[in-house]
């Protein structure tokens, strides 16, 4: 049973990377967060006793990127300021203008939007990843849309 277990966590590396490179915007630090997370699972022993573990998963890798995101903030001196992106956004291609403009979306808005667009979960599975209502992910994906549109106008 745990050599299934195992299995099933490796085959979901991909999926976890690009789901820690959607909240982290760095792929070093998503490669190092996904890592990190499938050695601490892989040692578990009770994940047999999960429901649903792609969405444990998932779960664990979430909190892993935000205690990341914690440490850069922690980390960042205040002079830092980030190249001016309108003028740059000219010679940029429209996927890293898109990527651009969702880095800029609050965490929330960009792991549901992420989830749900690029990853392809229903409603229903992602609000059980992340411990909320259907409702209530319905207003984050349409809150994320209109200001991922918004934002993808500043930059062009």
């Amino acid at each position: 049973m745990k050599n299934s277990l195992d299995s099933a966590l490796i085959a979901l590396r991909d999926r976890m990377y690009r789901y820690a490179r959607s909240i982290l915007g760095s792929a070093p630090e998503a490669e190092d967060a996904t890592h990190d997370t499938l050695e601490r699972l892989l040692r578990r022993q009770e994940l047999g006793l999960y429901r649903n573990l792609e969405a444990f998963a998932l779960t664990a890798l979430r909190n892993r990127c935000i205690d990341r995101l914690r440490l850069r903030h922690e980390e960042e001196q205040p002079s830092e300021k980030l190249q001016n992106e309108s003028e740059a956004a000219d010679q940029w291609s429209d996927r890293e203008l898109v990527r651009t403009a969702m880095a800029r979306l609050p965490l929330r808005q960009r792991e549901v939007l992420h989830l749900k667009e690029i990853e392809g979960y229903s409603t229903h599975e992602i609000a059980e990843m992340i411990g909320t209502e259907e409702n209530q992910v319905r207003t984050i994906l349409s809150r994320a849309r209109r200001q991922l549109r918004a934002e993808v106008e500043k930059l062009m």
